[in-house]
Parts: structure tokens; C-alpha cells; sequence
């Protein structure tokens, strides 16, 4: 999340990284560039999550949302007189559907419409692939259980990389988990693609124990 001036408003905002589309430039490399100008992240890859009309009454402005993920850190690069505050969030925290994170556990709630549309389209795509996700403070054995069933019976239309995404929510906090996911990632989409989500079917089963 970044928290930055927002001139129009005459107030902070906090929202998720974005910013504007240069001429010639096609929305995912604005995107790219965004993010890493604001964070000093630079994603793997990026997921289309569409697009929103942000105010279709007074602006023809559209919103060009995107998943990153697999993002390695590096230096942020603001321009002159830019000042950006960031933070990292769980989840948990940002899911717009759960409440007690808006009232609790985010001093500064997303005041942003696409910001929270793209958490909701996240949100939607996610339990579409695995169904709800572990809590926060669940334990290694039970969120181990969770991603073993979307690791051995994921849906074979959906786009593999957004069970990828599920699985580091639900297992990337503990080390053993972030283990499988890392082997896993690096060969889920090659020739051994099938022999490694078995592998990580079977880790994430012997992690897990079967919810009473």
C-alpha cells in the first residue's frame, strides 16, 4: 500500500501502487513501471484483472488493474518533489469483505475505487481457484490442508499462476511452506509441470493435518 498527497483532494490517500499511462506505452509496462518507481518492486509477472471507469459521469478516465506477483525488491525511484509512504498489508487486512480488518486492523483503510476494485477482483479470482482462504493466524498443519487441496485438485482451466498466488497467501508465511512454493514455482509450467504439483501435493499433505 502507498500513502502519498493527492493535490485535487487536498489530502493524503492511501491506495495501491499505479499511476499514469505515457504515450506509447501499453498499460502492463506502465504498470511495471509504477510499481517499481513507487515500491522497488519488480514483478515476474503480471495477471490482467480488467479495467473500471473510476468517475464515467464527469471523466472518460479508465483504470487498468493488474496482479504482480513473484516481485524481487529493489530502490524505489520517485520523481522531484514526489514523497511515497509504504507499507506492507496481509491479505487479511486489505480484503475489502472482511470488516473487522477495515474497523481493526488498518489504521488506513484503501480510499481508493480502483484500488478496491482490484482487491475485489483478486479476491473473486482467488476463491474461484481455491475456495476461502486459511486465516491469518492459522497454523502450519491447517493451511497446509488448505493448499494441499488446491494443489492436488486445482482447476485444470484456470490460469495456473493464480494457484500459485493462493498457495503463497495460505502456506508463504512459514518457511516449510514458502520452500514447496518456491520449488514449485520455478517448475510448474515446464515439461515437469505435472510430476512437480503431484510433488507439492504430496509435501503439503504430509505437512497437513486432516481438519476434524
Amino acid at each position: 500500500m502507498v500513502t502519498q498527497h493527492h493535490y485535487l483532494h487536498d489530502t493524503e490517500i492511501t491506495d495501491l501502487p499505479g499511476g499514469l499511462v505515457d504515450k506509447d506505452e501499453e498499460p502492463a509496462e506502465a504498470a511495471r513501471r509504477e510499481l517499481a518507481e513507487e515500491t522497488g518492486l519488480r514483478a515476474a509477472w503480471l495477471l490482467p484483472l480488467g479495467t473500471v471507469a473510476t468517475a464515467r459521469a464527469t471523466s472518460t478516465e479508465t483504470v487498468h488493474l493488474f496482479l504482480a506477483h513473484n516481485c524481487i525488491s529493489g530502490a524505489a525511484s520517485l520523481d522531484a518533489g514526489e514523497a511515497v509512504r509504504t507499507q506492507w498489508r496481509l491479505w487479511h487486512d486489505i480484503d475489502e469483505g472482511d470488516i473487522r480488518a477495515l474497523q481493526t486492523a488498518m489504521p488506513t483503510a484503501l480510499a481508493d475505487a480502483a484500488s478496491l476494485a482490484a482487491v475485489h477482483r483478486a479476491g473473486a479470482l482467488l476463491q474461484a481457484i481455491g475456495g476461502i482462504l486459511p486465516d491469518a493466524d492459522t497454523d502450519l498443519p491447517r493451511a497446509a490442508w488448505a493448499a494441499y487441496t488446491v494443489a492436488a485438485t486445482r482447476d485444470p482451466i484456470a490460469d495456473e499462476r493464480l494457484s500459485l498466488v493462493w498457495l503463497d497467501l495460505a502456506i508463504g508465511q512459514y518457511a516449510e511452506g514458502a520452500a514447496i512454493l518456491s520449488e514449485l514455482e520455478m517448475s510448474y509450467s515446464g515439461v515437469d509441470g505435472e510430476a512437480a504439483w503431484s510433488r507439492a501435493a504430496d509435501r503439503l499433505a504430509a505437512l497437513a493435518e486432516p481438519p476434524a
